[in-house]
């Protein structure tokens, strides 16, 4: 069998509304939690969180023995609700990521520093959580 030209263009027609429609359904059901990458040491943890559009009087770090939570809220770019979106991927509103570390954290001595979008969390081991060598004596 083979298709017209006709028939080709009709098929991707559908193809092209399918996507759309998909698309448009996922629109309004994206993550509610920012990306995160986390790098770590013997001594540390680093948590790099992406927060665009975000202002740091927004963020809330909370940290618990080796559990970190970063939640916050993003507030909307603006419209006031007259805009028409024609696209919208980027999440606005409430937010919360949590993750456990493999190590407890000295938690007086985290730090946290924002720039270009990117909060940027130290999460120094505890003392107290470190392997430490213990020597042998003799007798």
């Amino acid at each position: 069998m083979y298709l017209t030209a006709t028939r080709d263009w009709s098929l991707l027609d559908e193809l092209a509304r399918f996507q759309e429609d998909f698309n448009r359904l996922f629109d309004n059901h994206l993550p509610d939690y920012p990306a995160m990458n986390v790098w770590m040491s013997k001594d540390k943890a680093v948590v790099d969180v992406e927060l665009p559009g975000v202002q740091p009087k927004d963020v809330e770090i909370t940290v618990h023995g080796n559990a970190l939570t970063v939640s916050g809220n993003r507030t909307t770019d603006g419209g006031n609700g007259k805009r028409r979106w024609f696209k919208r991927e980027r999440h606005h509103g409430q937010f919360r990521r949590s993750m456990e570390l493999p190590f407890d954290v000295e938690v007086g001595n985290v730090t946290a520093s924002y720039r270009n979008g990117i909060l940027r969390i130290t999460l120094p081991r505890a003392e107290s959580d470190k392997p430490r060598t213990v020597p042998v004596e003799t007798a």
